[in-house]
């Protein structure tokens, strides 16, 4: 079994993955008729991608210092 904080890691960043899948598979074609939309889409795909950055190099650090059970 994970330890709660690596389970915390990964399920935020399969919850924001996820999130970001439906932004550029549905959610920006859905706005394209709002341009304010489609930028707030766009600000929240740039964030996602970051966030995705961030938790996956926190990850690949307890990996590397076999924190990771």
């Amino acid at each position: 079994m994970l330890k709660d904080i690596n389970h915390d890691l990964i399920k935020q960043l399969s919850v924001i993955s996820s999130s970001l899948w439906r932004i550029k598979n549905l959610y920006l074609e859905n706005s394209k008729d709002c341009s304010e939309c489609l930028e707030l889409w766009k600000k929240l795909e740039f964030d996602y991608e970051n966030h995705i950055q961030i938790l996956s190099d926190q990850i690949k650090k307890h990996i590397a210092q076999n924190k990771f059970d």
